[in-house]
């Protein structure tokens, strides 16, 4: 199978793979994220140094007895005992003085558990070896709490990692990678309802229609995907109650921390602590408005993940229903016209801000973007408040886009109605953009607008 994207990422590695001195990787993200085929892809020309080990949901002793298993056996002295993780690690530094060697330890919170004495283990042989030793150590995991932990400035290992990369889902340009003969609009319908996780885009068939999709891999009760988000939450949230309830709340629309706190019968400590846990989990983004970052009020919560958000819109809460209806008709009951009409635009207006911060950083954007985001606004006359979803700031101002999801081409009429609205708001755009999915008129055309179309989004220039 063909490894995509995690350029950079790979690029590091391959540059901390081919040093001569010790260096130490700390490799972490969400499950099924790419972690260890991003491993497998850099250490493919290190193959004799490899001594890769995957710590199991096991006692302690039981994995460390793994792990001496697994160093004994690269060593071809499997007569060697150890009992403990402290000789393990001593014997393996003092080998890589002499030769090369590769120690990745996957999934490495079960071997530490709720132990951080044994990174002062790891911290130990590190201090004492690192000037001698040709070490390469990779430390790699899927439990956001305890991997985010072992880089906090209070514990043993700050400070000896010589990278640390943490793999986010990819965005919509790199998800589309997936799938280099569907059309743009088939693009952006599987990263809006599946996300931007390798191992679940890998799962869809692009010879089918994004109905099939969704009846064959979610609708179902107990279906495959459904199962590996249960698998998720279970081990992520087990522990802390009311996150699921949080989620599903915000998959219903509830974004702003008061309707949420009224939802949860005004437990303001117990919101405040589920959304704090959700967002360190990368579970929940936090959104405030780019001209006012400031205000509370106006900070809002979106489910982080599009599979998640899929999911908790249209069908956590209705269990009962998918486990007596045909999939199909739970697809037009529940689903289809939302899904056109609500759901696909909110995430045509999010790629689109991820297009902006992608076209940017490839510094194709003059002047540079200095924030992209929404931007809330004040009525005076109907007195009421609003916001615009992609907006961005340079040095010269702001830019407000229009994004319109929706069958026929964006007219001359749309434009000049946006840009009459922000006129009589008193709002001060020096540039507008419109993003289409089906393109323009033929007299839309203006001297300073910027007009994106749904095949803009996945240009080439934009790779990298």
């Amino acid at each position: 199978m063909k490894f995509i994207g995690r350029e950079k990422e790979l690029k590091e590695l391959k540059r901390m793979l081919n040093s001569d001195d010790f260096q130490a990787a700390l490799i972490y993200g969400r499950r099924r994220v790419g972690k260890t085929e991003l491993i497998k892809e850099a250490v493919k020309d290190h193959k004799d140094c490899v001594i890769f080990f995957v710590a199991e949901k096991a006692p302690f002793q039981q994995n460390v007895e793994g792990l001496a298993r697994a160093v004994t056996s690269f060593f071809h002295e499997s007569y060697l005992q150890f009992n403990d993780l402290d000789h393990v690690l001593e014997y393996v530094f003092m080998k890589s003085v002499s030769k090369p060697v590769i120690l990745i330890i996957d999934e490495y919170p079960f071997l530490r558990g709720d132990d951080s004495s044994v990174d002062s283990k790891f911290q130990i042989a590190i201090d004492r070896y690192h000037h001698d030793s040709r070490m390469k150590l990779i430390l790699c995991g899927s439990y956001m709490d305890v991997m985010k932990q072992i880089v906090d400035a209070n514990e043993p290992l700050f400070g000896r990692f010589t990278s640390i990369l943490y793999l986010k889902p990819f965005d919509y340009y790199d998800a589309s990678k997936f799938f280099p003969n569907s059309t743009s609009e088939q693009k952006l319908e599987w990263y809006s309802c599946f996300g931007g996780i390798p191992f679940y885009l890998n799962m869809i068939d692009p010879k089918e229609s994004l109905q099939n999709n969704l009846e064959r891999l979610l609708i179902p009760s107990g279906s495959i995907l459904e199962n590996e988000i249960v698998l998720q939450m279970n081990s992520e949230l087990s522990k802390i109650q009311g996150l699921n309830g949080i989620l599903s709340s915000i998959g219903q629309g509830l974004h702003s921390f008061k309707d949420l706190n009224k939802q949860y019968a005004g437990s303001h400590s117990g919101v405040n602590y589920s959304l704090n846990k959700l967002l360190n989990m990368d579970l929940v983004e936090k959104s405030a408005p780019i001209n006012d970052p400031n205000n509370a009020k106006q900070r809002a919560y979106y489910i982080a993940d599009n599979l998640l958000d899929f999911y908790y819109t249209f069908l956590h809460r209705q269990m009962t229903a998918r486990t007596i209806m045909d999939p199909g008709a739970f697809y037009r009951e529940y689903i289809k016209e939302v899904l056109k009409n609500n759901y696909l635009p909110a995430k045509f207006e999010a790629v689109t801000r991820e297009y902006l911060i992608r076209k940017n950083r490839a510094q194709l954007i003059e002047p540079p973007l200095t924030s992209v985001g929404r931007y809330v606004y004040h009525d005076k006359g109907t007195k009421t408040s609003g916001e615009f979803d992609a907006v961005s700031r340079d040095k010269k101002g702001w830019t407000l886009y229009e994004c319109k999801y929706q069958k026929g081409v964006m007219t001359a009429a749309v434009i000049a109605a946006k840009k009459q609205q922000a006129e009589d708001l008193g709002l001060d755009f020096y540039r507008y953009g419109f993003v289409s999915k089906n393109g323009f008129g033929k007299e839309t055309a203006s001297g300073s607008d910027i007009l994106v179309t749904l095949d803009d989004l996945y240009d080439s220039a934009l790779n990298g």
